[in-house]
Protein backbone atom coordinates (compact mmCIF):
# COMPACT_ATOMS: atom_id res chain seq x y z
CA UNK A 1 0.00 0.00 0.00
CA UNK A 2 1.42 3.52 -0.64
CA UNK A 3 1.54 6.18 1.67
CA UNK A 4 -0.47 8.97 1.43
CA UNK A 5 1.14 11.51 -0.44
CA UNK A 6 -1.07 14.37 0.54
CA UNK A 7 -2.95 16.54 -1.57
CA UNK A 8 -3.03 16.55 -5.34
CA UNK A 9 0.20 17.95 -6.94
CA UNK A 10 -0.60 21.75 -8.95
CA UNK A 11 0.61 21.24 -12.46
CA UNK A 12 1.23 24.77 -13.33
CA UNK A 13 0.75 26.08 -16.85
CA UNK A 14 2.34 28.87 -18.98
CA UNK A 15 0.92 32.16 -18.86
CA UNK A 16 -0.15 31.75 -22.55
CA UNK A 17 -2.10 28.51 -21.42
CA UNK A 18 -3.67 30.41 -18.65
CA UNK A 19 -4.95 33.11 -20.91
CA UNK A 20 -6.02 30.81 -23.75
CA UNK A 21 -8.44 28.71 -21.39
CA UNK A 22 -9.51 32.06 -19.45
CA UNK A 23 -10.79 33.10 -23.05
CA UNK A 24 -12.08 29.79 -24.11
CA UNK A 25 -14.10 30.42 -20.48
CA UNK A 26 -15.42 33.98 -22.47
CA UNK A 27 -15.81 32.17 -25.68
CA UNK A 28 -18.36 29.50 -23.61
CA UNK A 29 -20.20 32.47 -21.76
CA UNK A 30 -20.93 33.67 -25.25
CA UNK A 31 -21.69 30.57 -26.98
CA UNK A 32 -24.24 30.04 -24.08
CA UNK A 33 -26.44 33.43 -24.44
CA UNK A 34 -26.31 32.72 -28.12
CA UNK A 35 -27.81 29.28 -28.32
CA UNK A 36 -29.20 28.16 -24.99
CA UNK A 37 -32.20 29.65 -25.67
CA UNK A 38 -32.51 27.94 -28.83
CA UNK A 39 -32.67 24.91 -26.83
CA UNK A 40 -28.41 23.77 -27.22
CA UNK A 41 -27.83 22.26 -24.33
CA UNK A 42 -23.70 22.54 -24.43
CA UNK A 43 -20.89 21.95 -26.91
CA UNK A 44 -19.33 19.09 -29.03
CA UNK A 45 -15.59 19.10 -28.84
CA UNK A 46 -13.48 16.69 -30.91
CA UNK A 47 -10.83 15.37 -28.48
CA UNK A 48 -7.10 15.08 -29.61
CA UNK A 49 -5.91 12.44 -26.84
CA UNK A 50 -8.44 9.40 -27.91
CA UNK A 51 -10.18 10.47 -31.24
CA UNK A 52 -13.83 10.96 -29.93
CA UNK A 53 -16.18 13.47 -29.59
CA UNK A 54 -16.88 14.60 -26.28
CA UNK A 55 -20.32 16.51 -25.45
CA UNK A 56 -20.25 19.04 -22.99
CA UNK A 57 -22.97 20.72 -20.62
CA UNK A 58 -22.77 24.44 -20.78
CA UNK A 59 -21.93 24.03 -16.94
CA UNK A 60 -19.87 20.83 -17.06
CA UNK A 61 -17.37 22.56 -19.31
CA UNK A 62 -17.12 25.63 -17.55
CA UNK A 63 -16.56 23.44 -14.24
CA UNK A 64 -13.84 21.74 -16.25
CA UNK A 65 -12.35 24.67 -17.22
CA UNK A 66 -12.36 26.97 -14.06
CA UNK A 67 -10.68 23.41 -12.42
CA UNK A 68 -7.92 23.74 -15.05
CA UNK A 69 -7.39 27.46 -13.88
CA UNK A 70 -7.10 26.50 -10.70
CA UNK A 71 -5.49 23.06 -10.75
CA UNK A 72 -3.70 23.41 -14.08
CA UNK A 73 -5.02 19.57 -14.67
CA UNK A 74 -8.27 18.85 -16.65
CA UNK A 75 -10.82 16.58 -14.69
CA UNK A 76 -11.58 13.45 -16.33
CA UNK A 77 -14.15 13.32 -18.86
CA UNK A 78 -17.11 10.61 -18.09
CA UNK A 79 -18.29 9.68 -21.85
CA UNK A 80 -22.10 10.95 -22.29
CA UNK A 81 -24.96 8.52 -21.83
CA UNK A 82 -28.18 8.33 -24.47
CA UNK A 83 -26.57 11.54 -26.10
CA UNK A 84 -28.98 13.41 -28.26
CA UNK A 85 -26.50 14.93 -30.74
CA UNK A 86 -28.40 17.80 -32.19
CA UNK A 87 -28.84 19.22 -28.72
CA UNK A 88 -24.89 20.18 -28.82
CA UNK A 89 -23.42 22.06 -30.94
CA UNK A 90 -18.95 21.89 -31.95
CA UNK A 91 -16.87 24.17 -30.19
CA UNK A 92 -15.39 25.27 -33.70
CA UNK A 93 -18.79 25.96 -35.09
CA UNK A 94 -19.89 28.24 -31.82
CA UNK A 95 -16.50 29.83 -31.91
CA UNK A 96 -16.64 31.19 -35.36
CA UNK A 97 -20.20 32.50 -34.68
CA UNK A 98 -19.69 34.55 -32.10
CA UNK A 99 -16.42 35.52 -33.36
CA UNK A 100 -18.72 36.48 -36.78
CA UNK A 101 -20.92 38.63 -34.14
CA UNK A 102 -17.94 40.12 -32.82
CA UNK A 103 -16.68 41.72 -36.29
CA UNK A 104 -19.59 42.53 -37.35
CA UNK A 105 -19.93 45.19 -33.61
CA UNK A 106 -23.02 42.65 -32.67
CA UNK A 107 -22.63 41.68 -28.84
CA UNK A 108 -24.25 38.49 -27.96
CA UNK A 109 -24.99 39.03 -24.34
CA UNK A 110 -26.68 42.44 -25.12
CA UNK A 111 -30.28 41.99 -25.64
CA UNK A 112 -32.88 44.64 -26.00
CA UNK A 113 -35.32 43.85 -23.61
CA UNK A 114 -39.28 44.59 -24.04
CA UNK A 115 -41.36 42.81 -20.86
CA UNK A 116 -45.08 44.41 -22.68
CA UNK A 117 -46.74 45.20 -26.19
CA UNK A 118 -46.92 48.46 -26.97
CA UNK A 119 -49.98 47.40 -29.14
CA UNK A 120 -52.23 45.79 -26.35
CA UNK A 121 -50.12 46.30 -23.33
CA UNK A 122 -49.95 42.72 -22.27
CA UNK A 123 -46.79 41.54 -20.32
CA UNK A 124 -44.69 38.66 -20.96
CA UNK A 125 -41.60 37.24 -20.91
CA UNK A 126 -38.35 39.10 -22.41
CA UNK A 127 -36.86 36.40 -24.57
CA UNK A 128 -41.05 36.29 -26.50
CA UNK A 129 -40.56 37.21 -30.17
CA UNK A 130 -43.76 37.94 -30.69
CA UNK A 131 -46.98 39.32 -28.24
CA UNK A 132 -48.79 35.91 -27.25
CA UNK A 133 -51.76 37.69 -27.21
CA UNK A 134 -52.63 40.41 -30.38
CA UNK A 135 -49.31 38.21 -32.38
CA UNK A 136 -47.17 41.19 -33.39
CA UNK A 137 -43.53 41.09 -34.27
CA UNK A 138 -41.71 42.73 -31.59
CA UNK A 139 -39.21 43.20 -33.48
CA UNK A 140 -39.63 46.73 -34.62
CA UNK A 141 -39.88 47.66 -31.27
CA UNK A 142 -36.35 46.19 -30.12
CA UNK A 143 -35.44 48.52 -33.27
CA UNK A 144 -37.44 51.44 -32.26
CA UNK A 145 -35.47 51.21 -28.56
CA UNK A 146 -32.17 50.61 -30.30
CA UNK A 147 -32.17 53.79 -32.35
CA UNK A 148 -33.19 55.79 -29.53
CA UNK A 149 -30.28 54.16 -27.07
CA UNK A 150 -28.23 55.32 -29.90
CA UNK A 151 -29.34 59.31 -29.83
CA UNK A 152 -32.01 59.24 -32.85
CA UNK A 153 -35.01 61.19 -31.48
CA UNK A 154 -38.05 59.00 -30.47
CA UNK A 155 -40.09 61.10 -33.04
CA UNK A 156 -37.56 60.45 -36.19
CA UNK A 157 -37.20 56.85 -34.94
CA UNK A 158 -40.82 56.04 -35.28
CA UNK A 159 -41.35 57.78 -38.18
CA UNK A 160 -38.48 56.22 -40.03
CA UNK A 161 -39.77 52.91 -38.65
CA UNK A 162 -43.23 53.65 -40.33
CA UNK A 163 -41.52 54.64 -43.70
CA UNK A 164 -40.01 51.72 -43.47
CA UNK A 165 -43.21 49.49 -43.70
CA UNK A 166 -43.94 48.75 -39.53
CA UNK A 167 -47.33 49.20 -38.09
CA UNK A 168 -47.14 52.67 -35.93
CA UNK A 169 -47.09 51.54 -32.04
Amino acid sequence: MEPDEGPEERFDRTEDDREDIAADLQDLVAMRVVFQPQGVKGVVIACQDCGSNHFYEWELLRDNLEHMLDTGEPRMHEPAWNIAEDEYIQWDYGKGYIDALADTGLEPDRRIEVTQCPWCETAFEPHFQFCPRCGRSLGAVRVFRELVANGMDEREARAMLVRAGYEPF
